[in-house]
């Protein structure tokens, strides 16, 4: 877990949730499901903070009770050193949420009347109403689509559309579950771009985003928090856990002839995987490399190629839920 402050936007210390799900027979129990177990991490300022892994990993709930749409069972959640039920009853914390495939908008109105509909209902003054949506209009580049029935709009222009409702108010806290769900390669990497140019770079606001959309997280995430069965198996920034999976160096030799058997036996080097003409290994540090090639090369082999390999987010994430690394 990274060090924690006092003044961190979200603070999350051994929260836990269990939803409990009466039986429609009433000779049977009451079934219980632990959603969270012990969930601690903070999301400091000015950062996007990832909390990734599979379906029913407990993502949307840690969304959900930071929204007060349910409530924890147990643990502390602290909004800038505040309690949460302090900080939400004096409004002095403002939280944008965008959803994913939300159907709260009205399809039968425009972009621009659905904006100010949800604007009287955050309790923003009457005569702000138009200059507060003509400027979120503005800053998402959305404003030439406004006066068009949402039924009408692409799946890019309403997820855009949805997050010009999270930011209505301003909001010191943005929580992003599935920003980019259902949408195409190009109208996403837009929103990954607005996302970051528009919300840290300029607001310098505290993004908390949910995804399990890989590609996602390697164009977001500055910090990654691994959720799976309701418990954080791993956190820290894609450089640490690619150092969690293989502490080193990952390289890939390439031979036009391989070496002969157990060429690496006094070499400093961890071998992966083998397979016909190439040789995947880790070492320490950059004379591990050489000693390898050497003992390639000293074991009969023929060395073509030889490169350093940046694990993906999706080999982090495939092997640390598999169990490999911890």
């Amino acid at each position: 877990m990274r060090e924690t402050e006092m003044s961190d936007p979200i603070s999350f210390h051994n929260v836990s949730k269990i939803y409990r799900i009466p039986s429609l027979k009433p000779w049977q129990a009451i079934k219980k499901i632990s959603a969270l177990n012990d969930v601690s991490f903070t999301c400091p300022q000015g950062e996007i903070s990832c909390l990734l892994g599979p379906n029913g990993a407990g993502k949307t709930t840690v969304i959900k009770i930071l929204a007060g749409l349910v409530s924890h069972d147990g643990g502390d959640i602290k909004l800038y050193g505040m309690p949460y039920s302090e900080a939400m009853k004096r409004a002095s914390v403002k939280i944008g949420v965008m959803a994913s495939n939300d159907r709260s908008f009205y399809w039968r109105l425009t972009g621009r009347q659905n904006l100010e509909f949800f604007c009287s209902l955050y309790d923003i003054k009457r005569r702000a109403i138009h200059g507060v949506v003509s400027d979120v209009l503005l800053e998402l580049d959305i404003e030439k689509e406004a006066d068009k029935p949402f039924r009408l709009y692409s799946s890019g222009i309403k997820q855009k559309f949805l997050l010009a409702r999270s930011i209505l108010r301003n909001p010191d806290i943005l929580l992003l579950d599935e920003p980019t769900s259902h949408i195409d390669p190009i109208a996403k990497d837009g929103i990954h771009a607005l996302i970051r140019n528009n919300f840290i770079y300029r607001r310098n606001t505290a993004i908390l985003l949910c995804t399990h959309d890989l590609y996602e997280v390697q164009r977001l995430a500055d910090y990654i928090i691994l959720l799976n069965d309701g418990r954080i198996i791993a956190e820290g920034s894609p450089m640490r856990l690619r150092s969690l999976i293989h502490p080193g160096i990952t390289f890939i030799i390439e031979f036009s002839r391989m070496p002969g058997k157990n060429w690496a036996k006094r070499v400093p080097v961890t071998i992966i995987r083998e397979e016909r003409g190439k040789v995947e290994c880790v070492a320490r540090n950059k004379r591990g490399i050489s000693a390898a090639i050497h003992a390639a090369v000293n074991h009969g082999g023929k060395v073509t190629k030889c490169t350093e390999r940046d694990e993906s987010i999706i080999d982090i994430f495939s092997r640390l839920i598999q169990g490999n690394a911890l």
